[in-house]
């Protein structure tokens, strides 16, 4: 067990190369497969022996080879991230088939993340497969996630008494129309009373996609989350950096932040809340 999660591991890191390819072509318009891996500073190809995630961003000290020139944190970082998300996929399932769509959920939340941060936008080219593939995985995913609505059948709304029709779907398909639901009619309330746009619809759509994969409790708490830790961002901007309330900060960095810690933690987070309050 523990010689598979170390190769998980590793398979998470070089996933998370390839996170940073996605994250720095997609904005970009520019096809993830080709050309082949190069630096952004001076477009030289980068040979497999620089391409190693992590070590090669610690042999070289941060430099390209070529240009000398440095190497943004940026790359080891989010394959630090992709492999601590693998890792603790593989922990948290013991490699059920919930372990490798978490995995690839967390992979797509992680460029989103970043790609917000950098360009405040959030493509559809992620968000709106991503929420499909959630919905089409779900019978695959963490029956905990939809145990209040995962048993539903058509049973009782046919007259065939030993006909059932499980919808293992149902709670993922909720969890969309919820997350996004929810988020929509917040942006639409806030451009209502104040007359501008407060969030966009990229980020809707994101929480579509979370829905899809997590069902609508942890959707909403994944909205509540980022939420908090985006507020907590902006009253250390004010403070320390001299921004005022309309700097606008990258949301959907913070829903990913949400998403991730409701993956792991929200269940257990809902359940302490019932049972104190």
């Amino acid at each position: 067990m523990q010689l598979l999660l170390f190769f998980y591991t590793l398979v998470g890191l070089v996933v998370g190369s390839f996170l940073n390819v996605c994250i720095h072509r997609l904005p970009r318009k520019e096809s993830i497969v080709f050309p082949g891996s190069h630096c952004p500073l001076c477009d030289n190809t980068i040979k497999p022996y620089d391409n190693i995630p992590v070590l090669s961003y610690l042999l070289l000290r941060g430099k390209c080879r070529s240009c000398k020139r440095s190497i943004s944190f940026q790359y080891p970082l989010v394959e630090l991230l992709s492999g601590l998300a693998f890792c603790s996929c593989g922990l948290e399932w013991n490699f059920a088939p919930a372990t490798f769509i978490n995995s690839l959920f967390l992979s797509v939340v992680i460029v989103l993340m970043f790609i917000d941060y950098h360009h405040k936008i959030l493509p559809n080219v992620l968000t709106l497969p991503g929420t499909v593939i959630g919905i089409l995985l779900s019978p695959l995913q963490s029956r905990v996630y939809y145990d209040d609505i995962a048993s539903l059948n058509l049973a009782s709304l046919l007259p065939f008494e030993d006909v059932q029709f499980p919808l293992p779907w149902v709670g993922s398909i909720l969890g969309a129309v919820i997350g996004a639901g929810v988020l929509y009619l917040v942006a639409f309330a806030y451009e209502l009373t104040r007359k501008k746009q407060g969030l966009g619809m990229g980020d809707v759509k994101m929480m579509a996609m979370v829905g899809a994969f997590l069902g609508w409790q942890l959707a909403l708490l994944t909205i509540f989350a980022g939420s908090f830790l985006g507020s907590l961002c902006g009253i250390f901007l004010m403070l320390f950096h001299g921004k005022n309330l309309q700097f606008k900060i990258a949301f959907g960095t913070f829903l990913g932040a949400g998403a991730a810690l409701s993956l792991f933690f929200g269940l257990s987070f809902i359940h302490w809340y019932l049972n104190t309050f």
